[in-house]
């Protein structure tokens, strides 16, 4: 349900909204306030990362409590507990046909799990903590992970005891994206660095480099929209910034253009982590959260809901009890979404971005 904040909530929360690098609180949109579908609780820890799986039903869960933890999204209820790893599990990732994830740990490790035996079947070393795991997109014998000793390694599950490693010069790798195209992969760093590497050759070119932005990135993630042919990235940074950049793909031009700059989205040291929506979700999903006893869904705003479809829709977490929508043609701040804080200190409610709007894959392509 949606309801119009207060004008004091809206003032409060003003310097949360951020419109571009220099969007006055009197330019943003009043935001409005989704109310939370669903409690998954079990967790005894933080929770470093959640991910849909590709059939859209299921989400994986990685946490400071080492476990990794699958949830049924329509029963809204944990179907399984992976324990495997022996400290914190940071990162997890799904196999392209929803039946295994790969989790990342804090004890050096990636573990690849098989979700009918509930059994670990691949355990992959790594130089480092690991920070991020990525399956690759065509071939799922292959994992991509990047760690806190420089390297993003390359490992071929077959042989899990050798891996191809690419070296980040020394800087802890915080993020990986994986393109489709299989021959390229976009990496975050403590420096602020990101680069484009080349996984043919494992060479890289600096897309933003820590002359321009020298803060840690915590996140990447990347959309293109099919028709124009553009790839959008979008990274989170320990700055309180979240900055969207075009031209990604366009190897005319040496560095990506930064067209947005989402400020005062507050981290506190956190890893905070964001996902591009796709408009017909939005589309369809959001309409359906809105409470006619506060907001009244008139011509005007049913027209203007027709049009979701040819916009950009970005979600970021945040050290807040909140996370953010944007939409990202008007630089506005489309909507805030309640995070549930539990009563209980022992237990931790999942955070991040489980909402009903994005009962989705995390990273869906832009269609008009």
């Amino acid at each position: 349900m949606v309801r119009g904040m207060r004008d004091g909530e809206d003032q409060r929360l003003g310097t949360a909204g951020g419109g571009g690098s220099g969007g006055g609180a009197g330019r943003r949109r009043e935001a409005k306030q989704l109310k939370c579908y669903a409690e998954l609780d079990g967790h005894e820890g933080a929770i470093y990362s959640t991910q849909y799986s590709h059939s859209g039903n299921l989400v994986a869960s990685a946490s400071f409590d080492k476990s990794v933890r699958i949830w049924d999204i329509g029963e809204q209820k944990q179907v399984a507990a992976l324990n495997g790893h022996q400290q914190t599990a940071f990162d997890v990732a799904w196999r392209y046909d929803s039946a295994a994830v790969v989790s990342a740990g804090f004890d050096r490790m990636c573990i690849e799990w098989d979700l009918e035996t509930r059994l670990a079947i691949a355990q992959l070393q790594c130089d480092g903590l690991v920070q991020s795991v990525r399956y690759s997109t065509h071939n799922p014998r292959i994992v991509y992970s990047g760690d806190s000793s420089g390297f993003i390694s390359i490992h071929d599950l077959r042989q899990p005891q050798s891996a191809t490693k690419l070296s980040n010069d020394g800087s802890m790798v915080n993020t990986i994206y994986c393109f489709k195209d299989e021959t390229r992969l976009v990496s975050g760093d403590r420096n602020g660095e990101i680069k484009m590497w080349d996984v043919r050759v494992g060479r890289f070119m600096r897309l933003v480099s820590s002359s321009s932005q020298s803060h840690a990135i915590s996140h990447i993630s990347v959309v293109k929209n099919e028709k124009s042919g553009t790839e959008y990235m979008a990274a989170n940074s320990y700055d309180n910034v979240l900055r969207v950049y075009d031209r990604v793909d366009d190897p005319s031009v040496p560095t990506p253009r930064a067209i947005h700059e989402l400020r005062g989205i507050r981290s506190r040291n956190w890893p905070i982590k964001n996902a591009f929506l796709d408009p017909l979700v939005a589309q369809e999903q959001l309409l359906g959260l809105y409470d006619d006893d506060y907001y009244e869904l008139d011509t005007r705003l049913q027209s203007e809901a027709r049009g979701l479809q040819s916009m950009l829709f970005l979600v970021t977490g945040s050290a807040e009890p909140y996370a953010y929508l944007y939409r990202l043609d008007s630089h506005s701040k489309l909507a805030r979404i309640d995070e549930k804080v539990s009563d209980r200190p022992e237990k931790c409610c999942l955070l991040g971005i489980l909402m009903a709007i994005a009962a989705v894959p995390t990273i869906m392509h832009v269609r008009d």
